[in-house]
Formats: C-alpha cells, structure tokens, sequence
C-alpha cells in the first residue's frame, strides 16, 4: 500500500521587531568579515597573544604596529570594540588616574584559540584571509556573472586557485 503525505504550508507570524533587526543583521552581514581580515592583516590577534598576562589598551596594542599614524590607537579601539561586540575579543573598562577618563582594555575571546597560532603555527586566520580575498570574493557577484556570458571566475581561479594551494 503506498501512502502519500500532504504538505500543507503554514505562515508564520513573526514579530515586526524580530523581523526588523534580522534584515538590519543581513544588511550588515559583510561588516565583520571584514573588519576581522583588517584585525588579521594587522596581526592584532597575535599580538594581543604574546601578552597573556593582562588585557591590553588600544595604545598598548598600536605600539607594536608600524604606523606612525597618531590615530591609530583611536582607529584600532573602534576595530577591537566591533570584535569585542560580537564576543571574539574581551573588554573591560578602567579609570584613569584623575578619575575623569576611562579607557577600554581588550583581551582575547575563546574563538581566538582557533584565529591564533597554535603551538605548531598553524590557525584558521589563514582561511579567513582565503575567504576574503579579492579573487574569492568576485566570485560572490552573482549579478554580473548573470548578466554576462563569460564566466570570470572559473577564467580566473584556474591559475589563482594554485596560489592559495602553495
């Protein structure tokens, strides 16, 4: 005997507010990516590793990068706070001496066990920085591969992909 089921489908009624933030988080979906390749080209991650015995201060963290940029401790904050909101780093907040100013210390986050070197200098960071690469990510343009007849990323890969594969 064979049976057949019915598929009846059914709406779902979300709330208007749960709907709005979720189209704010897909509209904002590439942000972190992004923001962590700058985080691991900038080797902040590693950095902020070698110093295991405290949280670091952006400044803190900015004298071991070659900028002379004296922005940067202002520029790397808003980096570590965006990291920091999305739980791969940590952050507290200290007063400064004057009790007028705080500062924030960053420090890493579990997930950064993963974006670090391990003890035989291997982590994922590597195929965060693959993802995010521009190669790779020309081949996320849906759009134009549509519209056009000729399939640039597969032109491209064949020679690029042996890159990534060294």
């Amino acid at each position: 005997m064979s049976s057949t089921a019915e598929t009846q489908i059914t709406s779902v009624q979300v709330p208007d507010e749960e709907t709005s933030l979720f189209v704010m988080q897909l509209a904002s979906a590439s942000v972190l990516p992004m923001v962590l390749q700058s985080a691991l080209e900038l080797d902040l991650l590693e950095i902020m590793a070698k110093n295991t015995s405290h949280q670091m201060s952006p400044a803190e963290i900015a004298s071991h990068i070659p900028t002379k940029n004296p922005e940067a401790p202002a520029m790397l904050d808003r980096i570590l706070r965006f990291l920091a909101a999305y739980s791969i780093l940590t952050c507290s907040v200290r007063t400064l001496p004057g009790g007028d100013d705080i500062e924030r210390l960053y420090g890493l986050g579990p997930v950064c066990k993963y974006l670090t070197k391990n003890e035989d200098g291997v982590s994922i960071a590597a195929l965060c920085l693959m993802n995010q690469d521009k190669v790779f990510m020309e081949s996320w343009y849906f759009r134009n591969y549509l519209l056009s007849d000729f399939n640039r990323f597969n032109a491209r890969s064949s020679q690029n992909n042996n890159y990534f594969c060294r």
